[in-house]
């Protein structure tokens, strides 16, 4: 499902993370948050493409602390995902059940947080999808403050824009490049990977070896490997 209104066609049926991620390695492309961010509480079974809210953080003390994050938790964000990047060496958790709840509350998609999170146990209850480096039990106190909001981020060194579609399953989150027509292609190329996956499947399931039942994948992959970082 797409929440939001992106400037290219996507497929009716959105690719996995994995076969979006495994489509721009082939290409001799990156775009995989995950990870170096891991899951807290896993994203949906169903794929969902998400526009990025971002929010760059930084060490030590602000003149507004984290106050911008939590304006920001006031918007309209259905169809975002929260890109929190800039708090790797910040030793504090940057993100919890209330940024979380609040979050939920404004239709937000997903939170992906360079940084700690804590009160594990109710964001694994919660509907959120959020992913994180790790987890720790206090606040940042005054560690922490925000840069900018809306900016350019790199979390893991991929970097984003403030509206960088971003595919979230279950299997991960995924960037898409910004440019509209590398974006599709890119998206109809993941689902052709997914369907090609399916068919190893059902033709393993049917009782075929695993050399006949993966060439459909296998040509796909040739295929693909042969277009380079921007097909």
């Amino acid at each position: 499902m797409t929440t939001w209104r992106f400037p290219f066609a996507s497929p009716d049926r959105l690719p996995a993370a994995t076969a979006l991620a495994d489509v721009l390695q082939l290409r001799g492309a990156t775009g995989w948050l995950t990870p170096p961010l891991r899951p807290v509480r896993r994203g949906p079974a169903v794929p969902v493409l998400a526009a990025a809210r971002t929010v760059r953080l930084a060490p030590g003390p602000g003149p507004h602390g984290l106050g911008p994050l939590r304006s920001l938790l006031g918007e309209d964000l259905t169809g975002r995902v929260l890109v929190i990047a800039g708090a790797s060496h910040v030793p504090g958790a940057v993100w919890g059940e209330i940024l979380t709840e609040a979050a939920l509350a404004r239709g937000a998609c997903g939170a992906l947080v360079e940084g700690l999170v804590r009160d594990v146990p109710a964001l694994e209850r919660l509907a959120l999808p959020v992913w994180a480096l790790g987890e720790a039990t206090a606040g940042p106190g005054t560690g922490v403050h925000v840069a900018e909001v809306g900016g350019p981020v790199s979390p893991g060194g991929v970097p984003l824009t403030d509206g960088t579609p971003v595919l979230l399953d279950d299997g991960g989150a995924v960037a898409l490049p910004d440019a509209p027509d590398e974006a599709a292609t890119l998206l109809a190329d993941a689902a052709a990977y997914s369907a090609a996956e399916e068919e190893v499947l059902a033709a393993l399931g049917a009782g075929l070896r695993m050399p006949l039942a993966y060439r459909p994948k296998a040509a796909l992959v040739t295929r693909l490997r042969g277009r380079g970082p921007t097909g």
